[in-house]
């Protein structure tokens, strides 16, 4: 820099083929009191320089635009969603009475200057739909998954839903329109937040999972003989006679047939013979240690051990990533397809993957209202929900041809209820609902 009134002389030559060329420019002095640009007749600085001149790609400006519109565009899944509001219908203005020419001794009364009439012409101009800005949904990611699956839990298990058993109670249960198997299949043991079920070979699933978090705990939880088990719940054992892994799935094949006939109607007499009762592969007993008696896993030993098992941190960890992975997500696309957002419709769709019911329950319930279905809003959805759970659970129902048992008509209360509270939040963003958006 440079301290003289003169202009300075430039180093060295330049031209305009210079790579770098050199500038110089006179520096306003912030402390100088010679004027609003600091150069008067006293000394003052120069800035002398070269100038670099840098070419950015072309990809990659446009992606520093990119992240700036990111980092100002707003991501809080915590901002309540605000329903658009709808236009207020017009005010008619208001009705002249018929002139009346008033006495001479009257004065004119003067119009108060706060008469609606007055200003009517501006609030009809500014009563139109208000600029509300409509966010795309919370996201359904790992957690927002979990928490609809606990309140599913607490409608499948009640209040210990991890170590939650079902003994075999099916096969107990009177034949009826509900349960057309009662006396007369073994479903087995039904265990957990969602009551994995050991006929299908959901227990087995879920079993396996549990293993491969802790290899060493679940040994010591289920004793030696857990190689067994794992068979058993899986590809089941091989029983003389039996030629069919699930014995659910062997009942629905031959049940309108006349041998199922036969089967019902002696279940109904409670005279069906045990040897006439219908075990898959996968529910047998098998022994509780190597080489030691065996027993049912609803019984004894291994009834024990499955509660044990739901204490462990680990297995609880993998009852919750099956129950999601395994039923809630392959639902996601029909909740997609129908437009469904909130906590409880998402939910009542799980519940109805996990017991088999028809997922369209809740568009047949729609129908029946008169709602539009894809859904519209959340609302229509928990009207649809609560018009299954007002159905008789004493009475045979059905909606939009398929029949409605009562366990979903009990869930659909349960779910309304929303003893956990997860079911209150607002509405989803479909585009969420794909595997990539499942953060663990």
């Amino acid at each position: 820099m440079t301290f003289n009134n003169d202009f300075p002389e430039y180093p060295y030559p330049h031209n305009e083929d210079d790579v770098f060329p050199p500038f110089v420019r006179p520096i306003a002095d912030p402390e100088a009191e010679n004027g609003a640009d600091g150069l008067g007749a006293e000394s003052y600085t120069y800035e002398a320089g070269n100038v670099c001149r840098i070419e950015l790609a072309d990809t990659l400006l446009a992606q520093l635009r990119r992240n700036g519109e990111l980092k100002e565009a707003q991501h809080e899944d915590d901002v309540p969603l605000t329903k658009k509001a709808d236009p207020s219908p017009k005010r008619s203005p208001p009705v002249s009475p018929p002139a009346t020419t008033p006495p001479a001794t009257t004065p004119p009364k003067k119009k108060n200057k706060n008469n609606d009439g007055d200003h009517q012409a501006l609030l009809d101009r500014l009563n139109k739909k208000p600029h509300v800005v409509e966010f795309k949904g919370v996201v359904l990611d790992r957690n927002e998954r979990l928490k609809i699956i606990a309140a599913v839990a607490i409608c499948e298990s009640g209040k210990d839903p991890f170590a939650a058993e079902n003994l075999d109670s099916e096969f107990h249960m009177e034949v009826g329109p509900n349960v057309s198997y009662g006396h007369i299949v073994h479903i087995g043991l039904s265990y957990g937040i969602i009551q994995f079920t050991q006929d299908s070979g959901a227990l087995g699933r879920l079993l396996q999972r549990m293993k491969n978090k802790d290899p060493n705990t679940f040994a010591m939880t289920f004793g030696d003989n857990n190689e067994e088990l794992i068979t058993l719940t899986t590809s089941g054992v091989e029983v003389k006679g039996v030629d069919y892994v699930s014995g659910q799935a062997h009942w629905n094949s031959i049940r309108k047939s006349s041998e199922g006939r036969r089967l019902s109607e002696l279940a109904r007499m409670h005279k069906l013979p045990v040897g006439s009762e219908i075990r898959g592969k996968r529910v047998q007993p098998i022994a509780t240690n190597i080489g030691g008696p065996k027993q049912d896993l609803w019984e004894g030993a291994w009834k024990q051990r499955f509660v044990n098992a739901g204490k462990v941190d680990a297995f609880q960890e993998a009852q919750l990533e099956f129950a999601v992975e395994g039923y809630m997500n392959p639902a996601l696309k029909f909740c997609k397809d129908n437009n469904i957002r909130s906590a409880l419709g998402i939910a009542f769709v799980a519940a109805c993957a996990i017991r088999g019911a028809p997922r369209n329950l809740i568009v047949g319930s729609a129908a029946a209202l008169g709602l539009t279905t894809p859904f519209a809003d959340g609302a229509d959805e928990k009207k649809a929900v609560q018009h299954i759970a007002d159905l008789n659970v004493k009475k045979s129902n059905s909606i939009g041809g398929k029949s409605v048992q009562r366990d979903e008509i009990i869930r659909a209360k349960k779910l309304l209820k929303d003893e956990t509270g997860f079911l209150a939040e607002d509405l989803y963003w479909t585009e969420t609902y794909t595997d990539a958006y499942d953060k663990k």
